[in-house]
């Protein structure tokens, strides 16, 4: 009877010890089928016409990428990432504000994911490379595009009375490096290793959703730590107004103190 009772002991200890495990390590998967982000690219542009500059200015593209089916390379199993414009608001250099009709987009993203533990992993360029490691602590250093970065910031944000892991890493070529476990980075799912394109572009995650429900959204990235928040927030131009660039189209979160700045399609200089 006595052996009995310290094996029913036992085992119930080692059941709790698993719970307690588990319930600690509540990891969030950043891949899963259905999954939306929306997201937005600023960038300059310039028609052309008779050779001759007809009109110019800054645009903004809209579009959404969704993970939809699996495809299968070198006999590993990658989830699809599909991209589709939504829509192009542009403002030209003297100020007036127009649509144009979303067409095709060249694809910036890897078309392949899949994700093993808490890395996560893209297939472009005929290779895989790692995109996120959601297991690191504050602290950590990971090399990501072959560029080591350090982990600076562990925290867990609030949105939709859900919890994130929020990781801040060493800056990546004036991105805010903020990523965050399930959602990614800020400037979108594919950005974290984008650091060292300027092509003059600049990126945002609007929202993303999962089983058709936001879960986060810009302003999530940002939030006090336990501040739930929740919106759609849908594609709109009035959340460009005033918005701040550096002249290679990337943008501020503030008027710089000194410097050459781009606001509302007009260039300032702060002295």
């Amino acid at each position: 009877m006595k052996n009995l009772r310290k094996l029913l002991m036992l085992v119930t200890a080692l059941s709790l010890q698993t719970v307690s495990a588990q319930s600690g390590d509540d990891y969030r998967p950043f891949l899963k089928e259905g999954k939306v982000w929306n997201c937005c690219m600023h960038e300059h542009y310039t028609e052309h016409e008779d050779q001759e500059i007809v009109s110019s200015g800054w645009q903004t593209v809209y579009y959404s990428l969704t993970l939809s089916g699996d495809s299968v390379v070198n006999g590993t199993t990658y989830h699809k990432m599909h991209g589709k414009p939504l829509s192009i608001v542009r403002k030209d250099n003297e100020g007036q504000i127009f649509s144009i009709p979303a067409t095709d987009m060249v694809a910036l993203w890897p078309e392949l994911w899949r994700e093993d533990g808490k890395k996560v992993y893209g297939y472009e360029w005929n290779k895989e490379q790692l995109y996120y490691d959601f297991s690191v602590e504050l602290g950590s250093v990971i090399v990501i595009s072959n560029e080591t970065a350090t982990v600076t910031s562990v925290d867990t944000v609030t949105a939709n009375g859900q919890q994130f892991r929020r990781l801040e890493v060493e800056r990546f070529g004036g991105y805010e490096p903020i990523w965050v476990e399930g959602v990614g980075h800020i400037g979108g799912p594919f950005m974290s290793t984008k650091h060292m394109v300027n092509d003059g572009r600049s990126y945002e995650l609007l929202s993303c959703y999962e089983d058709g429900k936001c879960i986060f959204t810009q302003k999530d990235f940002r939030s006090e730590p336990g501040v739930d928040r929740i919106e759609d927030l849908s594609p709109s131009l009035s959340k460009e107004e005033g918005a701040v660039f550096d002249l290679q189209g990337r943008r501020l979160s503030a008027i710089p103190a000194k410097g050459l700045y781009i606001k509302d399609g007009k260039k300032f200089v702060s002295r």
